[in-house]
Parts: C-alpha cells; structure tokens; sequence
C-alpha cells in the first residue's frame, strides 16, 4: 500500500486537487490525515469514487448526463412578460 498526496493522485487522475480536497474533507472518500495532509491509497480511493459514480447516476433518468449550457435563444423578455 503505497500513500500518495491529494495533487498527486488528481494529476494522475485527471482531476482537480479542489476537488479531491473536497472529498476528503466530506468523507466521499478513504483517506488518511496526517497534520494538515490528506494521504490517499488510489486503489481504494478508485474504488470508492466509482461507487459514488454509480450512485449517482442512479437518480439521473436514463443515465444521461445532465446539460449544463446555457439556452443561446431564451427571451428574457418574454419570460419577464408571463410574470
């Protein structure tokens, strides 16, 4: 069982070190805290993520993931006229 930090697992993971921090920090996934320090076991944390993954996509209907883009043709006038 070799420990990394959480910048070197997010690099080598593709991730941003916020947001492992985050998950460290709410429990989301296995960690170790020495001082002020987060050290992971990737496989475990791996493991863990795609659980979180799966239980997650459990609740979107069909699977799909959600489209976060902006409308390019909303009319706010309109909108503001319905109110």
């Amino acid at each position: 069982m070799e420990l990394v930090t959480c910048e070197e697992y997010a690099k080598s993971r593709g991730l941003p070190v916020v947001t492992v921090r985050g998950y460290c920090r709410n429990g989301i996934i296995p960690h170790l805290r020495i001082g002020r320090a987060y050290k992971l076991d990737p496989p475990l944390v791996d493991e863990a993520l795609s659980k979180v993954m799966h239980e997650n996509m459990e609740y979107r209907p069909n699977g799909i993931k959600r489209n976060n883009q902006r409308r390019k043709n909303f009319d706010f006038e309109a909108a503001l006229k319905a109110l």
